[in-house]
């Protein structure tokens, strides 16, 4: 009886045994998809950081195959928006902007790949002039490409990521889900693991809403369109952990032209030229100057003055001085370009969309710019330019009134404006647009160890997943100038390879 009994449990244990095992067959099969090619490495984004991944896990044994979203003219990310610009930086200067997340031995190890990055670039053609690339970040990015070509990576452009493959249950990476050119999906498999080097997010202002500002109208994108956190998206999906979002990750750089930047698809800079007098103020929407208009903002981590929130709805969802606009008188006008004219920064300015006439004419013909005889006249045309409701004619004519004062005196009583730039605003005819904040990348987003390793909300890593870039740089702006993310994206290449494959 007891055998009988001990033969018919095995028996039940032996089925049930077979369904589960049937049932997770069938949950295996529904999410692992029929893949159309394979490498060991897959690297998503083919910029500063995907390309040293791509190099130093082939130097370490693995197949690599690059995936990048944008086509080949246009791919990079921020690196051929920039101004190319490499700065020798100390361990102890990474260890301190790190905030506690690296070690002064992982500091050191940074700084390291950094060099031997730099020095491979200069082997393969980069100059510098000083600390800037020669050709800009379009002259470094163009060598970088020349540098990978050589060693036959294989890249395919125009092909997006959608998705990371992975086990619902462990959350173990297979591979990702990309489109193609032609808008076909195509699953490509990671033998040994995938790494994400796409960037930023200025380009989503839905995650800047969400990770920075409430409701922030406009910021101006001078980096490349296609930073819209897709990487960082994928990721979470999964269960990454977010680090290192706050108004210190949003690397500034000026203002731009709201309605040329609407019309271009991307930041068209307001700039005072080097031969101009600086016979120009900044307003809000009351006709009062709130800062110095001088005031150097450049991946700077001071207060904003133009993120003063005050919570006043609804002009410009509580920001108190914004809208904001530039008055510039026709002393300014006449002497320079009020734009970027052969600038080396930016995407409209490094890839050829848009290079502002030097005598300002164009974009006041295109209406970029507003012109008037009288400051009665010009604050109504800016209305109509801008549909914003018109600044107070009189509280404008007194602010300008002041600052021609100041410009007298030699002081700027209000916002220490140096006196070296205060000319007065005071020979007709004036010129007026509305200018919003602008911006260059993000550099924060996913947790990350030590090696690349993209960790989840409890500290652990995703299994057989990296990031490396601007998707979730350890520090604050000092190593994610071009060689830091090459200097990551060469740390979670080599440790990716070394990986057993599934």
């Amino acid at each position: 009886m007891m055998r009988k009994l001990f033969t018919l449990t095995l028996a039940l244990m032996l089925a049930v045994s077979l369904v589960i095992t049937s049932a997770a067959a069938e949950e295996t099969a529904s999410w692992m998809p029929e893949w159309d090619m394979d490498a060991d490495v897959v690297v998503v984004g083919f910029g500063p950081a995907g390309a040293m991944a791509a190099k130093s896990a082939m130097e370490n044994g693995a197949s690599v195959l690059v995936v990048e979203k944008a086509n080949k003219e246009f791919a990079g990310g921020s690196a051929p928006t920039s101004q190319g610009f490499i700065k020798p930086y100390t361990a102890e200067e990474i260890f301190q902007s790190a905030s506690g997340r690296l070690t002064m031995e992982n500091a050191q190890r940074i700084l390291d790949r950094e060099n031997e990055s730099i020095t491979w670039m200069q082997e393969n053609g980069l100059e510098l002039q000083g600390q800037t690339s020669v050709g800009y970040g379009k002259g470094f990015y163009d060598v970088l490409v020349k540098g990978m070509e050589a060693l036959n990576v294989n890249v395919l452009y125009e092909t997006p990521a959608k998705k990371i493959i992975a086990d619902p249950m462990t959350h173990e990476v297979y591979g990702i889900q990309c489109e193609n050119a032609a808008g076909e999906t195509l699953y490509i498999k990671a033998n040994k693991g995938v790494i994400l080097c796409t960037g930023g997010y200025l380009a989503n202002k839905e995650l800047l809403t969400r990770f920075h500002f409430a409701d922030l109208p406009d910021i101006a994108n001078l980096g490349a369109p296609t930073q819209t956190g897709d990487g960082l998206l994928m990721a979470l999906e999964i269960g990454a952990g977010v680090d290192g979002v706050s108004e210190q990750q949003i690397e500034w750089y000026g203002y731009s032209y709201k309605k040329a930047s609407d019309e271009m698809g991307t930041a068209i800079l307001h700039l005072a030229g080097a031969m101009a007098p600086d016979a120009r103020i900044f307003v809000n929407s009351k006709g009062e100057r709130f800062m110095n208009e001088e005031a150097y903002i450049v991946h700077s981590k001071f207060q904003m003055p133009f993120l003063e929130y005050d919570g006043t709805f609804p002009v410009y969802n509580g920001y108190a001085n914004l809208p904001m606009y530039v008055i510039f008188d026709s002393t300014m006008f006449d002497a320079d370009a009020v734009g970027p004219h052969d600038y080396g920064c930016g995407y409209a300015s490094n890839l050829g969309i848009y290079n502002w006439s030097a005598d300002n004419k164009a974009e006041l013909e295109r209406g970029w710019l507003v012109q008037a005889d009288t400051i009665d006249e010009l604050v109504v045309k800016l209305a109509e330019q801008s549909g914003n409701e018109a600044i107070d004619a009189e509280t404008l004519k007194k602010t300008i009134e002041t600052y021609n004062g100041y410009c007298e005196a030699g002081e700027d009583a209000d916002f220490g404006r140096e006196s070296l730039f205060l000319s007065p605003v005071s020979t007709g005819p004036y010129y007026a647009a509305q200018i919003v904040p602008t911006a260059v990348y993000t550099i924060g987003g996913l947790r990350g160890g030590e090696n690349g390793e993209t960790l989840d909300w409890q500290g652990n890593p995703i299994p057989r997943l990296y990031h490396a870039g601007d998707i979730g740089q350890p520090t604050k702006y000092v190593i994610s100038a071009l060689q830091g993310c090459m200097a990551l994206g060469d740390i979670a290449g080599e440790a990716c390879a070394q990986l057993e494959s599934h």
